[in-house]
């Protein structure tokens, strides 16, 4: 009975592990390949070459100092907007290339997964959102895998139904305070009547 048991948890276990392998959608970790949403992959090893900070400031919003680093800065105000300013990759690296120390995807099913990779300067180290990071160009990608910036985005108007019952009460309310004459009254209730 004890082999039987033994024997179907690696069964389980070796599918499970060779199912998360051959699962296709992206973005994905293969070994130490970063398959981004856009098709581009990032490599261990790999040299980037570093895009344009997205922040206000020219700093980069989506490269920051690994939270788990001992440089990482921590506000001790509350204010995240101060640790955040002072985490960022700071602009004067833009343009510049760097390698890849590793790659990895942390979150849960639940909420979702975000994917790093993380390069640095000696023994400070960064950690780039990597798909925010190509959606924003804070890191370079070859034209075939950046997002298409000539697609209009969709704009939805919303309109509100306003019944011509509420805008006759509203036209009453305004006649009644002094607000409108008899006639600017009977003449903005004919347009309302008539629809225009």
């Amino acid at each position: 009975m004890k082999r039987i048991l033994i024997v179907l948890t690696i069964m389980i276990l070796i599918k499970k592990s060779y199912s998360q392998d051959l699962d296709s959608s992206l973005p994905r970790i293969v070994n130490d390949t970063l398959f981004a949403t856009c098709g581009y992959k990032i490599v261990k090893g790999q040299d980037i070459k570093i895009g344009m900070g997205t922040m206000p400031d020219g700093d980069f919003k989506f490269i920051r100092r690994k939270a788990g680093s001992l440089f990482a800065y921590y506000s001790t105000t509350g204010y995240q907007g101060q640790a955040n300013a002072a985490n960022a990759f700071p602009r004067s690296q833009s343009g510049l290339k760097y390698r890849i120390k590793s790659v990895e995807k942390r979150g849960n099913k639940k909420r979702g997964y975000v994917y790093y990779a993380k390069i640095g300067f000696g023994i400070v180290n960064f950690e780039i959102d990597v798909e925010n990071a190509i959606a924003k160009g804070e890191i370079w990608v070859p034209d075939e895998f950046r997002p298409n910036p000539t697609q209009e985005p969709i704009k939805v108007e919303l309109k509100q139904q306003i019944s011509i019952a509420d805008e006759l009460t509203k036209l009453k309310k305004l006649y009644d305070d002094g607000v409108l004459t008899k006639e600017e009254f009977e003449m903005q209730k004919k347009k309302l009547l008539e629809g225009k």
